[in-house]
């Protein structure tokens, strides 16, 4: 009876900070939610309503809050050069997505880079940087084609646990 009585009016009212009715509807759910789930601990001074209207203000403001954190952390974008070599490294799915950062990624990749073998980190920055195929590598570094293969599948495991921690 609460709920039927309530939600129209707290959903508006949320409305008004959100800027968002579907948002707002989740939100007053929540509200009802929590109130039956910690009935037994809550103490009301005062009317219901206005605890009811103060609970959906904090947490439309938590949620704004968290959605800008959200935000932030997903509007970090990383340089076209590593974002580029990854993509063309890796088949990308929704965990490397949300794995990525900026600031940690561009460190992370660049220090496996340097610390990965002479002959290793040379076919490396041959493939990926200078684009230059597997027997032009070869041909240059007078190595086989598989030592080239075999060098750029060591490099590319080695960054890839690396940015994956």
């Amino acid at each position: 009876m609460l709920y039927t009585l309530l939600f129209s009016n707290l959903v508006r009212y949320i409305q008004q900070i959100v800027k968002d009715i579907f948002l707002a509807e989740d939100i007053v759910q929540e509200v009802f939610i929590k109130l039956w789930d910690e009935r037994n601990k809550i103490h009301i001074v005062g009317s219901l309503q206005s605890y009811l209207y103060k609970m959906s203000h904090n947490l439309s403001i938590n949620k704004l809050q968290h959605f800008a954190t959200a935000k932030n952390k997903v509007n970090r974008t990383i340089s076209e050069e590593e974002w580029q070599f990854i993509k063309d490294t890796y088949q990308i799915d929704s965990y490397v997505i949300e794995n990525i950062e900026k600031e940690d990624t561009d460190v992370i990749i660049r220090q496996v880079i340097a610390s990965l073998p002479e002959k290793c980190r040379e076919v490396f920055i041959l493939s990926r940087y200078e684009n230059l195929d597997n027997n032009e590598i070869a041909q240059r570094l007078n190595i086989s084609v598989n030592t080239v293969r075999s060098h750029i599948y060591q490099a590319l495991e080695i960054i890839r646990q690396k940015v994956m921690k």
